[in-house]
Order: C-alpha cells, then structure tokens, then sequence
C-alpha cells in the first residue's frame, strides 16, 4: 500500500516548481492526472528530446496520467471542474491570476469541492509588491542571497555563482510537497480545505537561514575569528588531488584524526593539507581518511557517481520503459520506508495519453464523447 494511494492530484502545473512537487506526491502513491494544452506544456520540448520528449519532462513527470484540455474552451473548463470535483488536491504554478481569469481560481473550485486543498506556487507569493512579476528559479535564488552566497564562499571578492541544477524550483517544490501533507493531515482531522501559498522567495529565504541568521546576529557583534578568511590552517573544503578532486570537511576537533589519516605527526597550514591531497589520488585519500571518521569523499562527475556501490547498493537509479523514450535511468524516492515504500508505476505521459481513459473511467463520458471532444479541439 502506498502512502498516498487514497489521494488524487489535478495537477495544472509546468516546467519544474509544480511538477517537481507532483512528482514527489505521485511517487508516495498519489493518483496525479497532469493537465496540458492540446500543444502541451513547454518543458516537453527543453532540449535535447528523447522520443519526442525532454530529459526534464521523462523526470518531473513520471508517475502521471496526462489529460490534454484547451482550457479557453467552455467543455474544457465544464471538464476541468468536474475532475476538481473529484479531486483531493489542485496544484497550480500559473502567473498569478491566470487562473481567476479561466475560472479555475481557489473560489470558483471552492463552490464544487468545498474541501479542497489548493496549492498555489509561485515566485512571489499571493501577496506584496512582487505578487503580480514573472519569476523562475534564479530569480529566486539571486534576491535570497544564495548565489551571493555561493560565490563568497569560493572568493570572497569574486562575483556571485549559480550552483548546479535549479534549485530555486526544487526546493520550493519540497516545500510545497511538506504544506500539502500538512494541509491533507489538517483535512483529515477538521474536513476542512485550504489554500495553500509557495512562494519561491520565500522558501529560498529559508534555504538560506543559516547564513542569513549568522549575518543579522553580527550587527551588533564582531565577526567571529573562526569565519575570518585568515585563519592558517582551514580543513574544510575541496582539495585538488593526482586524479582529480576530493572533499574534506574535517571540523577543527577532527584535526588528530585527519593526521592520522594522512599519516603525520601534525597538521600546521592549508598548504601542507594541499600537497599532501595533490600527491595522493583521490580514492586513496578517501580509503586512508574515511576509516579514521573524517567525513571526505570524491568530488564525482556523473559517470563516477552511477558506477559508485553505495549508490548501486541503495538503488536510488530507478529504470522505467518509455515507449517513445525508451529505457529512461533516473532517481527514484530517495527515503526508504519500512512499510509503505513509494514507486515508480508510470513513466511520463505522451501528451493527451490517458484523455479517454480518465474521461470514459473517472467522469462518464462515452467513447463517442470522447470522439466529439476531440474533433472540437477540446483535448488531443
């Protein structure tokens, strides 16, 4: 049994934010019906393509059934309603407004499913000054200080640096994956919905606590001499090496155990950590200091990463057959679960895939509707 196998999703939303969010509750058992234009989304044409089909969209979209609706359709909006309806949970990542102007809008669900969970994503929130601007990850990321951030910690003069992968859609689409748990708990308890609103910002505010609590609580306070770029001897950090790159995050308490590591009697500067790592190979740092518990591991490209057997051992690469796509190798639900494990049962959908299937099996509809429908342009 699944964790969610008794909640379904309608889900609105594009690119990577909502679907992300989709994605994580459609692994934990969620019934997810994605919701496209006839055209379908944007981020199934990110190249390159597989079979037609982005490496963003064969992830992000998995588990899911896709229903294509032309939303400026009165039948389409007739049909979208009565999924919500039927529907748990709405997800919906639009430019603020959009969907008011459809008629898909917290209220205008409210009247049909009076109990429903409507999560809003968004970059700004549904609130304040910013509500009505465009936003994707960086934006995000660039106003939190992440990337000011990133890039202090690998020149103090240099300029701000973007990190890998966007994670100013992915973190905002954790986050809006706690909330609807939350508000599915708060339902199961009171039978009462709500509106649920994730802001990117926001989140990416709180991605960054740590180092924005440290800076406000230095105001009034000197900066604390471990954080001064001074220090002679810093263990912490990436170390080129014979083969490649490694990364040591020994702590200061931690300094006998990296010399015993390493084989030294004493450990006085950075420079002699450095040579020491550039004279070793990577790997065989990794086998000389893991043992003594400094945390260190190799600094891995893609490849390497998928040949590791701590990550074949953990099964965290998932493979699923595509039919246009063909094999697609990508990561399952990264937590394990005693007795309710998540799964990968559909890989992403063709566009309009599952149109006669949810509309002929969830709301009636005849297969010559169907037929109708889509000779009027209303789906695929």
């Amino acid at each position: 049994m699944g964790m969610l196998d008794d909640i379904r999703i309608l889900d609105f939303s594009h690119v990577y934010f909502g679907p992300y969010t989709t994605m994580v509750l459609g692994d934990m058992g969620a019934d997810v019906i994605k919701i496209e234009p006839p055209w379908g989304e944007m981020a199934r044409m990110y190249a390159p393509l597989y079979g037609g089909m982005s490496s963003v969209f064969l992830y992000l979209d998995r588990n899911k059934k896709g229903v294509t609706l032309n939303l400026k359709e009165p039948k389409a909006l007739e049909i979208a309603m009565a999924l919500a309806e039927k529907s748990d949970v709405i997800v919906e990542n639009f430019k603020r407004g959009t969907m008011d102007k459809l008629g898909l809008g917290y209220e205008a669900v409210k009247k049909v499913k009076p109990n429903i969970i409507y999560a809003s994503l968004s970059g700004f929130g549904l609130t304040g000054p910013y509500m009505p601007r465009a936003s994707f990850a960086p934006i995000a990321s660039a106003m939190a200080g992440w990337y000011w951030l990133t890039g202090r910690g690998v020149d103090p003069e240099g300029p701000p640096i973007r990190p890998a992968e966007w994670h100013g859609d992915l973190d905002p689409g954790l986050w809006g994956v706690i909330a609807i748990l939350g508000a599915i708990r708060y339902r199961d308890r009171t039978g009462e919905g709500q509106l649920v609103d994730v802001a990117q910002l926001d989140t990416m505010i709180a991605q960054t606590g740590v180092g924005i609590t440290r800076h406000t609580m230095r105001v009034d306070h000197p900066q604390p001499a471990m954080d001064r770029p001074t220090i002679a001897l810093s263990t912490f950090g990436m170390f080129k090496t014979l083969d490649g790159w490694v990364y040591i995050a020994a702590d200061p308490h931690m300094r006998a155990r990296l010399e015993r590591g390493m084989g030294v009697d004493s450990l006085e500067t950075t420079d002699e950590l450095k040579e020491w790592a550039e004279s070793n190979k990577t790997m065989d740092i990794v086998n000389a200091l893991a043992p003594q518990s400094v945390p260190v591991a190799p600094v891995y490209d893609i490849e390497a990463m998928l040949e590791d057997p701590h990550v074949k051992a953990r099964e965290i690469i998932t493979e699923v057959e595509h039919p246009a796509a063909g094999l697609v190798r990508s990561p399952g639900f990264p937590v394990k679960m005693e007795k309710s494990p998540a799964s990968i049962r559909l890989p992403a959908p063709t566009l309009g895939q599952h149109n006669e299937e949810v509309l002929t099996e969830l709301l009636g509809y005849s297969k010559e509707q169907v037929v109708d429908l889509r000779k009027a342009g209303v789906i695929t």
